[in-house]
């Protein structure tokens, strides 16, 4: 018998379908039947909670990634418009062998759990010096300055606002990852499977309908993977006759191996280069926001004093403007506008507008725009240089002429950096000198002043700059050619960006040098707007590019009918396993009853891998007795054990069974053949071999692990586990769904459970 490790009352029933323990950290996940998740600590503390947002949304998976590390926000409604039904995270080593050997070396120094939870190895696993390899991994990166935090401007945008989440998402690509991928699968209820690594390197959507003509109405229910192996096998529910059949379809990733050592870096690097792309779309964005805004507000009070000038005194504000700074003349009407309309207090936002919107312009320019397009550059240039070692490049889908284009494009993009950030220092100071004139005239004109008075106050003007301003900035900002406003975004793009031959930056180039403020051609210069999207368009050609050699390497294996009938709960494990002399690859599947059926089924499926294609060698299946006890949930453990959670009207009880034959009980588990053409029979014709009857008492007792006593109305609903060395847990929901318990699978102590049937403290008053 067990004490609980943790307790927990929520105040919102919990969803049994949507329970999830961390791997890496002492964290449990779950859903509300309200569609709000909450993730505890094992004291009750809540971490943090994802509340309902949208009425038509609703919580259809959870899944903890393998290390426990971030993701932010996948949108995955363009892979397809069904909901999402399964959800697996699964990481590959690209070399397994040369990990395998080198693990066998170090012995228990360094565990899988340790290379999944990507822990630090003091002990590398790559002791060998590999030249290739570190050159390959020489981290350029980690010299550039670290990009700073934007302002948040939206639920996409939060993830470029603070500077963990900056660090998480520019995470260096160290030793221990580059010999491992870890790959998300997406299944849909209309049989659709989307394979990505690295949270965004997308290798694209499949059908299931490829691995079979019957299956015509499928969609996938569970999916498992071994890091050694490069299949992964998905669970899939298919219609037959009245009822659904189960399958087991092998999902062969021969990118794995055709790619090797150079699919981590590849997909690292492309990852890394779409999180700068959309951190180098939001600087565009707020740049363009905030000067915009910076002109709103002078345009509009502009605008007041420009009408009333060509109505009645037949010139323009600038004409005004510059008569009253060369010969201290006002006219009457703008008299009347400096002192009865934009006053002291006008003035201020005049002020507060344009020089927020330019020291924001000069501060994005500089501190967030050119240090990405510098990391971009760099990002590209690694890319570059995998697409020019031609060995590789069938693999990897890169094209050396692609990625010129956007270095390209970059050296443009870093021009109009470069220009913006003159243009607003420039502009910026001649503001400060034209606002502080145009103070100075509102309180003369305000107090009716001598003209000779504000002589002497003139001192303190920078006349020069501020006619300079009049004449240009105040109506017509150099910043605008690079920004696309209401004015100009109806007006044709003057060049076609895409068209071949010529280098863009050349052009740019020369456009910039020849442009002036009376100069037409400035008009014509593209926009930053219309550059990045040009370079949008050059970088999702180059991701297209990689996504479809390495689609090429995706394949359905031939399926495996299991049963018919779908069962309420159900779990997959794969292993490596020695036979004879070599290694082979088991999958082991354990499905709970089906119908009014008292009886759990294990099967067992030997898969044969050559060059990353699998073939299905064996099928064997054991059987679990329940007869008497009603099935509530079944999980592995581990690479041994299973655990069996049952109840029953006068208690529940918890079972662990070895499912690989190492049982020291008297009644072990044993796996016998089944024939194909007909699941229910036997090849051998014996069924009591490889079954093991929990409905006998003494059977019961040998592997009862956990007992929930008479009396106590506490059965559990559903169970998950972490079977992970060092942190081998496993947390049960009871029946009423409010409660939750966390044992620990490796101390128990001897005689009765004591169960305390005093109230749990609420969440609230767990939290600190």
């Amino acid at each position: 018998m067990a004490d609980p490790l943790a307790e927990k009352l929520v105040q919102r029933a919990v969803n049994p379908r949507h329970l999830a323990y961390c791997p890496t950290m002492d964290l449990i996940a779950l859903a509300s039947i309200d569609e709000h998740v909450h993730v505890y600590r094992l004291n009750g503390q809540k971490v943090f909670g994802v509340a309902k947002k949208p009425p038509a949304n609703k919580v259809n998976q959870i899944k903890w990634k393998p290390n426990g590390k971030t993701v932010h926000q996948i949108d995955c409604s363009a892979y397809s418009q069904s909901p999402i039904c399964c959800l697996g995270w699964g990481i590959n080593f690209t070399d397994g062998n040369k990990v395998s050997l080198e693990l066998d070396k170090l012995k228990d120094a360094v565990t899988l759990d340790d290379l999944i939870g990507q822990n630090p190895r003091s002990t590398s696993v790559d002791n060998m010096p590999d030249l290739p390899l570190d050159l390959a991994l020489l981290d350029v990166e980690a010299c550039l300055p670290k990009l700073s935090p934007l302002s948040s401007g939206g639920i996409e945008d939060d993830i470029f606002s603070s500077r963990a989440s900056l660090d998480t998402l520019f995470q260096p690509l160290t030793a221990g990852s580059t010999d491992s991928a870890d790959i998300l699968v997406v299944g849909f209820e209309d049989g659709t499977v989307h394979l990505s690594i690295y949270d965004f390197f997308e290798i694209g959507s499949f059908n299931l309908q490829q691995a079979s003509r019957g299956f015509g109405d499928c969609r996938p229910v569970l999916h498992c993977s071994h890091l050694y192996a490069t299949t992964h096998s998905m669970l899939v529910s298919t219609p037959v006759g009245d009822q659904e059949g189960l399958h087991v379809v092998p999902l062969d990733l021969r990118l794995l191996s055709n790619a090797g050592r150079y699919l981590s870096l590849l997909a690292s690097k492309s990852t890394q280069l779409h999180n700068v792309l959309r951190y180098v779309h939001q600087v565009q964005r707020q740049m363009c926001s905030d000067f915009k805004a910076s002109q709103d507000l002078p345009s509009r009070f502009m605008a007041n004093i420009e009408e009333t000038l060509r109505e009645r005194a037949d010139c323009t504000w600038t004409q005004a403007a510059y008569h009253l700074v060369v010969t201290g003349d006002c006219h009457p009407e703008v008299k009347e506008w400096l002192v009865d309309q934009l006053g002291e207090r006008g003035h201020k936002r005049w002020e507060k507008a344009a020089t927020t919107g330019y020291e924001s312009v000069r501060r994005l320019a500089h501190e967030n725009l050119l240090p990405a397009l510098e990391r971009f550059a760099v990002l590209v240039s690694r890319l570059r240089g995998l697409s020019r070692f031609q060995l590789s490049n069938a693999n990897l889908g890169l094209s050396t002429q692609e990625l010129d284009g956007v270095l390209d494009t970059i050296s443009c993009l870093q021009l109009m950096a470069h220009q913006i950030l003159i243009a607003s220092g420039l502009e910026l100071r001649q503001f400060i000198a034209f606002s502080a004139w145009l103070r100075q005239e509102i309180d003369i004109q305000a107090s009716d002043a001598s003209v000779a008075e504000p002589a002497e106050k003139d001192v303190g003007v920078d006349h020069a700059s501020t006619l300079e301003y009049i004449q240009g900035a105040m109506t017509r900002s150099r910043l605008t050619r690079f920004f696309t406003l209401e004015a100009r975004a109806e007006e044709k793009a003057p060049w076609d960006l895409a068209a071949e031959g010529g280098s863009l930056f050349e052009r740019c180039k020369r456009g910039l040098r020849n442009a002036s403020m009376e100069d037409p051609s400035a008009s014509r210069l593209p926009t930053l707007d219309a550059l990045m999207e040009h370079l949008d368009r050059q970088c999702n050609n180059i991701f297209n590019g990689i996504a479809e050699t390495q689609r090429r390497s995706v394949r359905f294996g031939a399926p495996v009918h299991l049963q018919k009938g779908v069962p309420s709960c159900m779990d997959m494990r794969m292993l490596r396993e020695h036979a004879e002399d070599k290694e082979e690859f088991v999958l082991y599947v354990v499905l709970g009853p089906v119908a009014h059926r008292s009886e759990v089924h294990i099967y067992r499926l030997v898969l044969e891998i050559k060059n990353g294609m699998s073939t299905t060698k064996s099928v064997e299946r054991a059987t679990i007795k329940t007869a008497g006890w009603e099935v509530r949930d079944v999980k592995f453990i581990d690479d041994e054990e299973l655990v069996l959670a049952v109840s029953a009207k006068l208690s529940s009880r918890l079972f662990r069974i070895p499912y690989r034959g190492i049982a020291k009980a008297s009644v072990t588990l044993a796996f016998a053949a089944i024939n194909e053409r007909n699941i229910g029979q036997r090849t051998d014709g014996n069924e009591d071999h490889s079954s093991v009857d929990l409905s006998r008492p003494d059977v019961a007792s040998v592997y009862t692990w956990q007992t929930f006593p008479e009396g106590i109305s506490w059965a559990p609903e559903r169970i998950e586990i972490n079977g992970r060395k060092g942190r081998r847990v496993i947390c049960v929901l009871a029946q009423d769904r409010f409660h939750y318990r966390v044992y620990d699978l490796d101390n128990s102590s001897d005689g009765e459970e004591v169960v305390d049937t005093r109230t749990t403290a609420s969440s609230d008053e767990m939290m600190s």
